[in-house]
This record gives C-alpha cells, structure tokens and sequence, in this order.
C-alpha cells in the first residue's frame, strides 16, 4: 500500500518551511509523508501519484493543475495567524490606525479579516506593493512580508507568516480516512493552552504595571486627571480626590461634567492646551495646566494637573532651602571669633543681643577686623539660622552684572541671558540673611534700587515686569566713613539711615594688642593642621615685633603673616622670617665694630670644640646652598667628618644665631648676612695673630 502523502505548493519559500514545521510539531509527519515544492519547481519535480496537493491560495490553482497527477486530489488551504507572535500587536494601542502589509492584495484582505475576526481592536487597512494608503499611519503589521513596508512607516511589528488551521488539517485526515486527527487535536490544544498562559501572564504583567503606575502617581504633588476623548475619566490620583472632595464617590468611568463641581468643570473647558494658567477657585489660587494625549497619531484624550499656588511658593522655598547645603550657609559662630581684649568682648556681647531681632545691622571697622566673620555670626545665632546665608562683595563684582546678581532677570532681559531666567542673591535668601559686605563702594543707581528693597521688602528682577516680595535680615558691612560719603553726596542719606538701625563699630587689631599673642596661637594651630605638620614657635624678639606691627591689614593680614610662617619656618620663627620687615637692621660688613657683636658667638663655639666645623659649614654655604646630604659630602671632602644627627645640631645652632636661613624641604639652608659677617670677623681676629 502506497504511503499517504501530503505535497504543499505555494510561491515562498517561507511559506513551505513554517508549514513543514508545523506538521513536525503536531505530529503530522509521523502519519503522513509531507513535501514541499515552489511553484516556479514543478516543471521539474513531479508531485507524487496519488499525493493530495495543497496550495497557499487559490491564485495559484490554475498554475498547479497542469502538473497534477490523474489520481491525486487538490485542496486550498485555510490559513490562520500564528497566535505565539501576537504580542507585538497587543502593545498598540486601541483605535490606533495600523497599515496590514502583505505581497498581494488577497493575502492582504485576508489577512485583514483574520485579524478582525481575532478581536484585535485598532483600525486596520490593507497593503501591499502599489497599494495607496492614508499618510497618518506610523504602524505596520506584516505576516513575514516586511520588506514590503513603505519606508516611511515608524514602527513595524512582523508576527510571522501564517500557518495551516485546524479545519484544513481535518480536510487532510478525511481525505485519507485516518483516524489519528484527535493526536492533532491535542497538540494543537497544548499550544493554545500555552498561548493563554502567556497571554494571562501578559494581563496579571499589565495589572502589576498598572497598579505600580497608580501607586507612583498617586505619590506626586500635582493633582491628576485623565480624561478619555469622549471627557469620560480615565483617571485620578488621590492628590485630585482630596482637593475635589470626591472621597467615596466612584469617579473614574464617569463623564467629568456629571462627576466634577460645575464650576471646577468650566474652568477646565476653559484652560488653553499646554499653558499654565492661574485660576481661582473655592476661594484658592491654583495653577492649571491641561494637555492632549496623543499616541501613534492619535487624539486619546487629555490630561489635567493643577496644585495650589501656595503649595509652590512652598516649593519654591524649599529649593532655596536645598541651596543652603551648596554653599548658601554661615559657617562661624560667636565662639569662632578670637579675642580676650575688653573692646572685643563688648562687641560680641552687643552682637548676640542684636542677632536675636530682624533689624538690618551695620558693621563698620577697617580691611580686616573680621566683618564677615561677626555677620555670620550673628545669622547662626538668629531665629533664621537654619535658613541660607548669601554673602555680596559690592567691591568684587563690575556695576554691568551686579544688579542682574543682585535681582535675577528674566529670559531675554539681554543679550546672553540665561534661558529661563536667573534666580538673584535676595531671592536666594529669602527667608535668611544677605551680607551687604562693602556696601559703600555701590554706585549710584544700585544704592536706587537697595532702598526700595529695604523699604518695600520686595524685588523685581531685571527685565521682569511682576513684584516678587522677600523675607530677608539685612547686615551691611563697610570699612569706609559713610557719614562723609554722605555729607559729600556719594552716598544717599535715605539709604544710610535705613541701614544705620544696629550699629557696630569693630576695633582694629592696633587697639587690641593684647590679643595678638592668643592669635597667633590660634592662627599656628590652624595651619599646622592644615599644611599636616608640627606646630611651630616664635622668639621673644619675632613676637614683639608681631606685637609692636601697627597692622594696616588687621587680623586678616596676622593670619596671612603666621600662614607663610607655617609654610617656610622649621621649629622656630625668628625676626628675619617677618615678612612685613622688609628692611630688618643688618649686621655692619665692615670690620670695626663687630667684637661685640661675635665674640659672644665664638667664645661658645669654640667652648664645644665646634668653631672649625661651623667655619667650614658658612664656607661652604657662602659658595652656594644645600640639603643636609650634600653639604655633609662636601664637608666630608674638606676632612669634616660629620654625622648627619651631629650636622643638624650645629644647622640647628647657627640658626638661632641668625648665621643661616633654614628653607623648608629640599630648599636647604643659606648663609645669612650675619653669617658673611661673622666669618669677616673671624678672619679679622686670624689675621691679628688671635686664635
């Protein structure tokens, strides 16, 4: 008995592979022999006598027929889409025009059908090569044909070529009178019962996302209503409820003018689409703004977010508040401020009393005397000390950018202009305190603009046409005589008065010199520290001098001085080191004269047994300066065999005698004018016949 066999004919190739898998995977191919020919194949492959023949389409049946055996049957098969692949498709969004690609204008109809049938919910039109098509359509679904795609279509989703369905493979087993079609059956049902596997899965997936996209907006700020085309309420977070008063009520489906206030409702078939607006309602000021939703070219409704104006002043408040973690902070306190002199300890008694009021406060003292330091530390022992502190140098800034620092503009207020505009120091320290630090260099038509900020308490920044009000505590400081400036029309009395309410006068260093001792202690410790090594100390003559310095410069020119102190001085800081004394008194080079001065020196070395060794060291110094090593190798070739712990005791000797300068690191020490001097001295005693 000859086997029962299956020949497909169709135009692809593809077409004949996905069939010839299927049959493998239903267990066709186990009953029945199958073959697949093209139809461009048949004038030279037979088909098998007694084969029942199945094409694609009936388009090709006319061509089929001249090569079909006498005693073989045709039959055209009934083709379904593979389900597997449909998962594309069911991301598109309902209503969504969507183009359906196929070779032919038959198999693009079908495909149509099928598609329909199957419940796909989007509006479907069909292609294929030459076909036209409307020009709104960004999607495409092909049954493996996307090279047919027009090429201006976005996004295309390929589901596969379609198989065989289940009626034709019954049409099959009748016709050779078997009675395995319930195996088919079977294992067609096993991959339908997959296919709703992954599509249930694909709905408790959606769930999910949907359930974590309502908990995400339901924790933003704005309220939030999504209305479908038809106004019907598609959403509404929680945020919306409350402010609606809609707790209890089932909003959602409903059409918005039957489930909203009527007047809420009005305001929002009166918002322009992607515009914030101001609105009023229930006695409240909201912001509105309304947007269409369109996807894949398509108009899907609109959504509203509005909030209270007051929720974004609030908002805006609190972004100047995150700025105080950017720099916007008073680092000093009280305690940071160094003085024991009578004159200080008054000036921080009258400032902690005057930080506890809003008054604007004036602090006047020269370059130096530390008036930012006392300002921040009135604004740390303020009601306002959690809030920013904003310091403005009126000397460190050009006129052209201050008033735009000062006040912020608009976008567009000139040329080069931030988009979006810029936030100005008063508004970044709303709430807080502005330092007005040399307030006496302003000029003119800034002072203008200073005195309706401190009377009116309110700002309009530059090219703006709205009035922003500010809540800010004041401190001026300047190291100038305003009272003159007045007097001689430089500076606006009105102006001077309105900041002259909490004066404070801060005494310069020259008339507090008993503190200067305790600040230089202060002032080593701290960049000891910072420049990580040992503290240092300074001679009785290096610290009256420090003492006895007028300081044109105040604290901040010590704190300099004892600065470069730390960096060029080992263990002890000397007169010479000063660098203010730029003419320290030298020692005469000339001959008379200097028993008194060396004697003393050379008595004592020559007690230790050192003078040889200390002669040859300046000598060599003279001819140049060196590190410890290599001066202990040049001595070493002059027959002065030194160790270099014995080396540096004699460095150490010559340098509180003032004979060397020791440089820091590989600096190496220097002779010393009065080094020179001392060898003048000792060849002088030579050449007199002493020892």
């Amino acid at each position: 008995m000859a086997k029962k066999t299956i020949t497909f004919v169709a135009k692809m190739d593809e077409f004949l592979q996905s069939v010839v898998s299927q049959c493998h995977e239903l267990g066709i191919s186990e009953d029945i022999h199958v073959e697949a020919i093209r139809v461009d194949q048949l004038p030279f492959r037979p088909i098998t006598p007694g084969a029942l023949v199945v094409v694609s389409t009936k388009s090709i049946v006319p061509l089929v027929e001249p090569y079909l055996p006498g005693d073989s049957g045709i039959l055209i098969a009934k083709r379904m889409l593979p389900y597997h692949n449909l998962r594309g498709m069911l991301e598109i969004p309902k209503g969504v025009k969507v183009l359906l690609v196929s070779d032919t204008k038959e198999t693009a109809e079908e495909n149509v059908d099928l598609l329909r049938a199957s419940g796909m919910d989007f509006e479907l039109y069909p292609y294929y090569p030459g076909a036209e098509y409307p020009a709104d359509i960004e999607i495409a679904v092909t049954p493996g044909e996307a090279e047919h795609v027009p090429p201006n279509i976005r996004k295309v989703v390929d589901i596969g070529f379609r198989i065989i369905d289940l009626s034709t493979w019954m049409a099959i087993y009748s016709h050779f009178d078997s009675g395995n079609f319930q195996k088919v059956t079977a294992r067609a049902m096993q991959s339908l019962v997959y296919i709703t596997k992954e599509l249930n899965n694909e709905i408790q997936h959606a769930h999910l996302l949907s359930k974590y996209l309502e908990a995400i907006v339901n924790r933003i700020e704005d309220a939030i209503i999504a209305f479908d085309e038809k106004e019907r309420i598609r959403f509404i977070n929680q945020k919306a409820i409350e402010s609606l008063h809609l707790e209890g009520r089932q909003a959602v489906g409903e059409r918005a003018a039957d489930c909203l206030p009527s007047d809420f409702y009005e305001l929002i078939r009166q918002c322009e689409e992607n515009e914030d607006v101001l609105v009023d309602w229930a006695n409240k000021t909201y912001f509105f703004r309304k947007m269409h939703i369109v996807m894949e070219g398509s108009f899907l409704g609109s959504l509203l977010l509005f909030r209270k104006a007051a929720e974004i002043e609030k908002l805006e408040h609190d972004y100047r508040l995150r700025l105080y973690s950017k720099g916007l902070v008073a680092k000093y306190q009280f305690e940071d401020i160094y003085g024991e002199s009578p004159s200080v300890q008054k000036v921080i008694q009258i400032a902690k009393k005057i930080a506890r009021s809003n008054s604007t406060v004036l602090l006047l003292g020269e370059t130096g005397t530390g008036k930012e330091l006392l300002a921040q530390a009135i604004h740390n022992a303020s009601p306002r000390r959690r809030e920013p502190f904003v310091g403005v140098n009126f000397a460190a800034i050009s006129e052209s950018l201050l008033e735009s620092e000062l006040f912020g503009y608009e976008e567009g207020a000139f040329t080069g202009a931030r988009k979006g505009g810029h936030i100005g120091w008063f508004e970044l320290a709303h709430k807080g305190t502005i330092f007005l630090d040399e307030i006496g260099d302003a000029s003119g038509a800034i002072q203008n603009r200073l005195l309706r900020v401190l009377q009116e308490r309110q700002i309009m920044r530059v090219g703006g046409s709205k009035v922003i009000p500010t809540d800010i505590r004041v401190v001026a400081a300047t190291n100038q005589d305003l009272q003159k400036m007045v007097a001689e029309g430089s500076f606006r009395a009105d102006l001077y008065y309105r900041l002259n309410i909490l004066p404070i006068h801060l005494p310069p260093l020259r008339k507090r010199r008993e503190d200067i001792p305790w600040l230089v202690q202060q002032f080593v410790k701290k960049y000891s520290l910072d420049l990580r090594r040992p503290p240092f100390t300074l001679t009785r003559e290096a610290m009256k001098a420090l003492v006895e310095y007028d300081w044109p410069g105040n604290i901040r020119e010590l704190e300099n001085v004892i600065e470069y102190l730390a960096h060029v001085v080992e263990e002890e800081a000397y007169v010479h080191h000063l660098p203010f004394l730029s003419e320290v008194p030298e020692v005469p080079l000339a001959t008379d004269g200097l028993e008194e001065w060396f004697e003393p020196i050379r008595a004592e070395y020559a007690r230790r047994g050192f003078l040889q060794e200390i002669i040859a060291i300046l000598q060599e110094l003279g001819a140049g300066s060196g590190g410890r090593y290599s001066l202990m190798e040049q001595l070493g070739e002059r027959g002065v065999a030194l160790s270099s712990q014995q080396l540096r005791y004699r460095l150490k000797l010559m340098q509180q005698d003032e004979l060397i300068h020791v440089g820091k690191g590989r600096q190496g020490s220097q002779i010393s004018a009065k080094g020179e001097s001392f060898l003048a001295f000792l060849q002088q005693r030579k050449a007199g016949g002493q020892k």
